[in-house]
Order: structure tokens, then C-alpha cells, then sequence
């Protein structure tokens, strides 16, 4: 055991969290438990290098999916305190390990009243472990409460802000004035837990559907890392795919996103045995712009993280950085063969401004420092009003977020003319409401020109596909032209 490891050992014993009782098992294990969750920190020894240290939470009652997981090697004890921090955090949120609460609300609570009770029978039928209570809109302000989630009836939708001020640890959202009005509770539960969820599950490799339709040689062994940053976690994933196949594959999840995550995971992983070197190419895709490796995204306080660079020194391997969005696109547009120009448009729920990434005839755009598709400064121009801000209640609403995206996307159809746009946004599932709101910045006969909207329900796996063949293409033409 080095001198860093006794050392972060007590850190970890020396903690003081009220509700939480921490235990040294033995020397390479110690336990934090609570009434609803059990955290762990493993070490793991290897002979003339740095530990590795394991976190993980897990519900006492589903121990087999981790909500808090990560491995990182033990080199700066700042660092290991910093993500100790993290795990501390997590594990004392006991909504996240419990029953996951959701309250309705309408102006009476008959309604919802209702609504709940088939919520509830329906949540019971999937044996999804989720509550529902509704109440009236000033009782619940009045009582307060600890929820995962506030559902507001249409008719009160405009008060979301006020509600969200109420419940602050809640994501609060309008339910669709089309699901409410039918009482279809099977499509709120649905958005709910895709809300709640944050897509933290990567679909196991026999389960996967997408391949390669398009004409690409696929004979190498890559290592695909996935990186996707939510308002409510962060889920690494990757993937080492034998010649177009999944051999291994394994995930991180944690609250924040921090570019530093994935040289953990390499390192931890080289520890294990995995030499990068017998990898043809890493490929890593990741939000904000991404420039000869570089990242900046302003929205982290990242900037110039020269992560390609870094990892491909240490290693001594060849490492792809590319954008997530970007690397989606190629997967909508190689997973098929019917549309040679596609967009692929992002928005997270409580987001004003989405992402996007496009493939023209057979080319994904990357334009002056790979800057295409960051549509912020065209959302400000399209959009500004006085000082250049909108209403954020619009990113918590399906007819919101339809006024948000439709613009942007007649701005494609203008700009691009694809002949297909891809949606990875969770509150837009009606595809014809959404063509019915862009039809107005089309007039006449130029609405024949609005392309087909395809709602994209596998996100991770277009990226994960996508970001496969960017590497193969970079280890079949090593100098390809900048806008290829």
C-alpha cells in the first residue's frame, strides 16, 4: 500500500456525513451505508504501479445497477477527494434510491386525481417501482415536499417557473395538452422515466440493432468511447469493437461531466490489461467543439482541453476526438441507405438551444475549425428578443419546444435541404405536430421541401456507430480534406 493510499484510506474513514455509517471491511474495502443506498470504495493493487480506486452506490434493493459507478487511478489525492466528493453527494439524494415520487398537479386535483391512479396502475403493470400523488397547485406550494418529478396539467403550464422555484430538486414539466386530454398515461410515464432516467443504460451488444448499411470497410479493432452530458448525469460509455462486432464493452456514471473522467477510464482500464496500442484507433466522441483534438465547451468552463493530444502521447496510440452530435449524424446517415443528406438535431428538456451535426451527400460538415453545428449564434439571431433571451419555460413544454425547434430547423431546410432530419429530443415525439409547425416559414409550394422528421429513440447508439466509422475513415484516409 503506497503513501497516497493510506492517505486517501483516511480521508475516507475520517468522513463525517450525518445518516451514513462508514466501515473499513478490510484493506482494500470500505463501505458507506445509508437506509437507502450502499456506497463502496474498492481499491485495487497492481504490482510497481498506482492503485486503482473504485466508487460505487447502489439501491439496497437493485444492487445490480449502480447509480453512482467509476474507477480512476490513484495519482493526486486532490483529485481522488474531489470525486470522493461527488460520490458523498450522490449518495445522500435518498430519492434517487427509493421510490421515484412524481407529483400532478392541476388548478383542483380532480383531474390529475385521476390521472395518478392510472399512472400508478400502469407503472404497476411494468413493475417500474414509481409513486404518484396529485394535489392541487397551491396546496403543493404550500406543503412543499421532496419529488423527482412535478407533471403540471396544460392548463397551468405557463406556471412552471413559479413551480420549479417550489421544488428546485424536481424536474418539472408540462405534460402534452394531446397525452393529458386522452388520459394516455402509458406516454406520461414513458416521458417521465426517459426524463428520470437520463438514458444511463447503453444497450447490451446482442441487443443492438444498428449496423453499417452503407459501403465501409470494417476490418479493424477499435475502442469507441461515448460521452453524454445530461442536466442530471454524465454516462460514459465504451465499447471495443472486433471487426465490426462488440467484444467488450462497460459504462461510467456520475453527476458531472468532466473531460478528465476519460483518461481515468483509460488509465484504469490499461491497468487491467488493456493496451491501446493493440487498438487500430480510439475513437472518443464528446460534447462541445472539438478541433484537432482540442475540446472547448463554454457551457463546462472547458476550454482547449487537448484530450487527443494527451492520450494519444501516453499511449502511443492513434485517438480520434470528434463531436457528439457530429458522430450521431454519421451513424443516422450509415445505418441506412434511403436519405444521402441528413441532419441530426438535439435538445435536452430545459434547454433553449440544441445541437446538431449533418452529412451532405455522403460529407459530415465541419467547416471552419469544426465549428458547423453549433447553432447557438444562429438561435440568438433567430431569436432574440430585447436583451437576446427567451423564456426558458419553453424547454419544459412539447408545444414550447416546438416553437423553439421548428425555426431551427426551417433554417436547415433553407441552409442544408437534407432529405431527412433526425430528432434526439425527448420532449417531441409527434413528428406531424412538428412538420405542422414549420409549415409557416414555408409559403406556397416550398412546403414540399420540409424533408422527412424521424424521431431518433437510440441516441447512444448512433453515436456509438457514428463514431466507429469516423474512425475507420481517418485510418483509411489519414489526410482526408478538411470539410470530409
Amino acid at each position: 500500500m503506497s503513501r497516497l493510499g493510506k492517505d486517501f484510506r483516511a480521508h475516507v474513514l475520517s468522513l463525517d456525513i450525518p445518516g451514513c455509517s462508514i466501515e473499513q471491511i478490510d484493506d482494500d474495502r470500505i463501505s458507506l451505508t445509508t437506509a437507502e443506498a450502499v456506497g463502496e470504495v474498492n481499491f485495487y493493487c497492481f504490482d510497481d504501479a498506482p492503485e486503482v480506486v473504485e466508487l460505487r452506490i447502489a439501491d439496497k434493493d437493485c444492487d445490480a445497477e449502480p447509480k453512482f459507478f467509476l474507477h480512476f487511478e490513484l495519482i493526486d489525492l486532490a483529485r481522488a477527494q474531489e470525486l470522493l466528493h461527488e460520490m458523498t453527494d450522490e449518495l445522500m439524494k435518498h430519492e434517487l434510491y427509493d421510490t421515484t415520487r412524481v407529483l400532478l398537479c392541476c388548478t383542483a386535483g380532480m383531474t390529475t386525481g385521476l390521472f395518478a391512479a392510472k399512472l400508478t396502475e400502469v407503472a404497476k403493470t411494468l413493475s417500474v417501482n414509481y409513486s404518484f400523488e396529485a394535489v392541487p397547485l397551491e396546496q403543493a406550494r404550500a406543503e412543499g415536499g421532496s419529488f423527482d418529478a412535478v407533471l403540471l396539467a396544460p392548463q397551468i403550464g405557463y406556471q412552471r417557473k413559479a413551480v420549479a422555484e417550489a421544488f428546485p430538486e424536481a424536474v418539472v414539466v408540462e405534460i402534452p395538452a394531446k397525452v393529458f386530454a386522452s388520459f394516455d398515461a402509458a406516454g406520461a410515464l414513458r416521458m417521465v422515466m426517459n426524463l428520470l432516467s437520463d438514458h444511463t443504460v447503453f444497450s447490451e451488444p446482442d441487443r443492438q440493432n444498428l449496423k453499417f448499411v452503407r459501403d465501409l470497410k470494417n476490418d479493424k479493432i477499435v475502442m469507441v468511447i461515448t460521452t453524454i452530458h445530461r442536466p442530471r448525469s454524465t454516462w460514459i460509455g465504451w465499447r471495443i469493437y472486433n471487426r465490426g462486432d462488440v467484444a467488450k464493452h462497460g459504462s461510467v456514471t456520475k453527476p458531472r461531466y468532466d473531460p478528465r473522467d476519460i483518461e481515468d477510464l483509460l488509465s484504469t482500464l490499461y491497468l487491467w490489461g488493456w493496451d491501446p496500442r493493440e487498438f487500430d484507433a480510439i475513437g472518443i466522441a464528446v460534447p462541445g467543439v472539438v478541433n484537432r483534438g482540442s475540446i472547448a465547451d463554454p457551457k463546462e468552463n472547458v476550454t482547449d482541453y487537448e484530450l487527443g493530444r494527451t492520450l494519444s502521447e501516453r499511449y502511443g496510440a492513434k485517438v480520434f476526438v470528434d463531436n457528439n452530435a457530429n458522430a450521431a449524424a454519421v451513424g443516422c446517415y450509415m445505418s441506412q441507405d434511403e436519405y444521402d443528406s441528413v441532419v441530426l438535431y438535439t435538445q435536452q428538456t430545459g434547454y433553449l438551444v440544441g445541437g446538431q451535426g449533418a452529412v451532405v451527400d455522403g460529407h459530415l460538415l465541419k467547416g471552419r475549425k469544426n465549428f458547423a453545428g453549433e447553432i447557438g449564434p444562429l438561435f440568438r439571431a433567430m431569436h432574440a428578443i430585447g436583451d437576446g433571451e427567451r423564456d426558458w419555460n419553453l424547454a419544459w413544454s412539447a408545444e414550447g419546444m416546438r416553437s423553439l425547434v421548428a425555426p431551427m430547423l426551417a433554417a436547415n431546410v433553407s441552409l442544408l435541404a437534407p432529405d431527412a432530419i433526425y430528432l434526439a429530443v425527448d420532449l417531441l415525439d409527434d413528428m406531424d405536430a412538428l412538420r405542422e409547425a414549420m409549415e409557416p416559414y414555408f409559403y406556397g409550394d416550398l412546403k414540399q421541401y420540409i424533408p422527412d422528421l424521424i424521431r431518433v429513440t437510440d441516441y447512444r447508439e448512433r453515436i456509438a456507430l457514428g463514431e466507429l466509422a469516423l474512425c475507420l475513415q481517418k485510418l483509411a484516409n489519414p489526410r482526408p480534406h478538411r470539410k470530409h
